[in-house]
């Protein structure tokens, strides 16, 4: 979906209200992302603002174990008109405190604005970076099997209760060759 900025100079109040709904390519979404957006003139460019919803299927960097997340995206990104901000924006000072209209990215040559674009930003950047199913995660099953310790190994704590540390026969057998790097003496002291 792409809006023309001379086309929304010339609507009643440079306003445009429009309900969004597509499915983007590259996202773990399971429905496509759907919401009421509003595109608008601004003093040196164009304004889009609203908010978009969808339903991700991600995988917790815990467990491991799929999951499904509701996503709600506030969308308030400004575009500016080279030529225009250049006379709004007038003489600049260096030494000032950034302001929230100093954040924005110069509309394409053309003037069209590729609005699917800028949701499809505005999810991928709300999207968890390292997803957690939750507080009841189970963590790693196979670390717990292995050290006899509970969800305190998964979650990063050691519990004081019990010992959790590993005896020689549940050494990854991926790591057993490295064993052999070092003198059974040395080995003890140096780890």
């Amino acid at each position: 979906m792409k809006i023309s900025y001379d086309d929304l100079k010339v609507l009643p109040y440079g306003r445009l209200d429009f309900a969004f709904n597509e499915t983007l390519a590259g996202l773990d979404a399971v429905k496509p992302i759907v919401g009421d957006l509003t595109a608008s003139v601004s003093a040196a460019g164009m304004t889009i603002s609203g908010t978009v919803k969808t339903l991700l299927k991600l995988s917790c960097n815990r467990c491991l174990k799929p999951y499904f997340q509701a996503l709600s995206v506030d969308i308030d990104e400004r575009f500016v008109n080279l030529v225009e901000y250049a006379d709004y924006a007038g003489e600049e000072t260096k030494d000032r405190e950034l302001l929230k209209d100093d954040f924005f990215e110069y509309l394409p040559e053309d003037g069209l604005l590729d609005i699917s674009d800028v949701v499809y930003q505005a999810v991928t950047l709300a999207t968890p970076t390292f997803p957690f199913c939750g507080e009841e995660c189970p963590g790693l099953p196979d670390l717990e099997a292995r050290t006899g310790a509970g969800s305190e190994v998964s979650s990063g704590v050691v519990a004081s209760s019990g010992d959790t540390t590993l005896d020689e026969n549940s050494i990854d057998p991926r790591w057993k060759n490295l064993k052999t790097l070092f003198p059974k003496s040395k080995s003890g002291e140096e780890s």
